[in-house]
């Protein structure tokens, strides 16, 4: 199973990795981002390409 992280030192919340993930990995819960459901990630790396911040780590 893959493994998505968020480095929170990291994460400006910008939320893009949310609206670019076609699985619905991500979910914004209380105005913060998290990850949901690591289970359904296919490594396609849209969140990591896309994250302004540099705080997504995906491990197969």
């Amino acid at each position: 199973m893959p493994r998505v992280e968020i480095d929170s030192d990291l994460c400006e919340n910008s939320q893009v990795c949310e609206a670019v993930c076609p699985e619905d990995v991500f979910v914004i819960d209380r105005g913060m981002i998290s990850v949901a459901s690591p289970a359904e990630c296919t490594l396609c790396w849209k969140c990591v390409e896309n994250c302004c911040s540099g705080a997504i780590r995906l491990e197969d």
